[in-house]
């Protein structure tokens, strides 16, 4: 889970020192080059998130060039204009590309706009270690490409999903639902770029298994409100998040994210039952609260599960 305080960040200037200088404040030691006397150079900045997941979008105007080496981040960076000729770790291209802590970037720009999104070592480290069941893995990638067209697009999706919701104040300032963001766009780019060694799921007994499933849903009564996620849950029990899945599967036939997500639903649907329109509840807060970023996905489930429309429930 991420407690990490929320950041928003939005420059616009055309001083290339001024862009280099609020460049570094993203990427400490970026170096920004570009033609003093180029009367076309502008430079936007915006960046949301926290320390262990932040999204930019950076526009170049004109033309130059960078170079960057990266501590505790892994940064994956999408064009989505504009000419972006790039080179890391001795591999060079111009599509969607993965930079490594202490990897050499460098890339030419004209005209371009670019989305990023930056990932701690920690926070990516800590979810692969949960995913793939090994508390010793240590993340390290054997290339900068996504390893195949159809991963890229999900990674794609992903991420136009989780910048919607980081950029919409009401979400960000949840910690439960940041901790969700965090996790699908860890795990996004622990599948679709091309993870170093062979990470084998543990196997556990049918007997460990039902006690694993017990322990985890214990675990989720008593964390419910907190922003916990599957991963959370796994590391709690002790499994990697794939045989926490088998467990549930084999048990209730449903996966743990479906099962954590009807908790909360019916957590919030309490909260609807008792809630008082004239005190200021409204539908939008309660949903928020227990993790729900989108009303009309939740008022959908709300429908669903309990027949009638959670505008219909708070007004009693």
């Amino acid at each position: 889970m991420t407690g990490a305080e929320p950041v928003r960040l939005r420059v616009a200037t055309t001083d290339p020192e001024e862009a280099g200088h609020r460049l570094r404040q993203t990427y400490a030691g970026a170096e920004m080059r570009t033609p003093r006397d180029s009367p076309a150079f502008v430079y936007r900045q915006e960046v949301d998130g926290d320390h262990d997941l932040a999204l930019g979008r950076f526009h170049f105007g004109g033309h130059g060039r960078v170079s960057l080496v990266l501590e505790d981040t892994f940064t994956v960076v999408r064009g989505r204009s504009g000419v972006h000729h790039w080179e890391v770790g001795g591999h060079h291209g111009t599509g969607l590309m993965l930079i490594q802590p202490l990897q050499d970037y460098r890339a030419v720009l004209e005209l371009l706009e670019v989305d990023s999104v930056n990932l701690s070592v920690s926070a990516l480290r800590e979810t692969a270690r949960t995913v793939y069941g090994d508390e010793k893995l240590e993340i390290v990638f054997d290339a900068p490409r996504p390893v195949s067209r159809a991963r890229e697009q999900f990674w794609t999706d992903t991420c136009a999903f989780v910048q919607q919701a980081l950029t919409d104040p009401a979400v960000v300032g949840v910690p439960l639902l940041r901790a969700d963001l965090l996790r699908r766009m860890s795990l996004a780019t622990l599948e679709t770029f091309p993870l170093a060694g062979d990470p084998r799921p543990r196997r556990i007994s049918a007997a460990a298994r039902q006690d694993a499933h017990r322990r985890a849903v214990g675990f989720m009564h008593a964390s419910l409100s907190l922003p916990i996620t599957v991963e959370d849950v796994a590391r709690h029990v002790g499994l990697s998040a794939l045989e926490l899945t088998r467990a549930f599967r084999s048990h209730t036939g449903t996966t743990p994210a479906a099962y954590l997500r009807g908790l909360r639903l019916a957590a919030a649907h309490q909260d609807l039952v008792r809630g008082d329109p004239s005190a200021g509840d409204t539908v939008g807060m309660i949903a928020l609260r227990w993790g729900f970023a989108h009303a009309g996905d939740f008022a959908r489930r709300h429908r669903r599960t309990y027949g009638e429309n959670p505008r219909r429930t708070l007004r009693g």
